[in-house]
């Protein structure tokens, strides 16, 4: 009988816990962690961000402009047929094929003559973005808008400088 006393003062000991002890190091974190943000911006990432940042005056003084490049929008609008497109479907064994008609539109009166002497690199793009898509593709709700955007960028980035304003598609198949 006399341990059963001695127990349930160890057992209360035990259960009595000093309180407080997990608040330090919260406040810690709470008050250290701007601070050691703002020492980390100022003294390791912004003298990185000048190294890589030309000077003001630098960065005026590098850009070329080459005259022949120039063309002044007067706000008309040119397009271009561009030929029929015609690949296999992605996924089907070749039983299935996909066509395709684009225009393409641009503000640079000179689109045409572009559009004529970059034709093989464009086919070949507008070939592979087309033929990458499978039936499941074709099904999906914003697939000419994803295709639309593919090719814009394709595009451009033959055409130097960039003049393709929009692309518009008259033919899509899958048959």
């Amino acid at each position: 009988m006399a341990e059963e006393p001695q127990n349930k003062e160890a057992l209360a000991k035990a259960g009595k816990s000093e309180g407080g002890g997990g608040i330090l190091p919260a406040l810690l974190i709470i008050v250290l962690m701007p601070v050691i943000s703002f020492a980390m911006f100022k003294f390791v990432f912004l003298p990185e961000l000048k190294k890589i940042a030309p000077e003001e005056g630098a960065a005026a003084h590098q850009v070329e402009i080459n005259p022949e490049n120039i063309h002044v929008e007067s706000g008309e609008t040119y397009r271009f047929d561009f030929p029929r497109v015609v690949v296999n479907v992605r996924g089907v064994s070749l039983s299935r094929f996909f066509s395709a008609t684009l225009t393409v539109e641009s503000s640079n009166p000179d689109i045409e003559h572009e559009v004529t002497e970059h034709m093989a690199e464009m086919k070949d793009l507008a070939g592979t973005i087309l033929g990458s898509l499978t039936l499941a593709d074709h099904e999906n709700v914003g697939i000419k808008n994803q295709v639309r955007n593919q090719l814009k960028q394709g595009f451009n980035k033959i055409l130097q400088p960039p003049m393709i304003d929009e692309i518009f598609f008259s033919e899509w198949a899958v048959q």
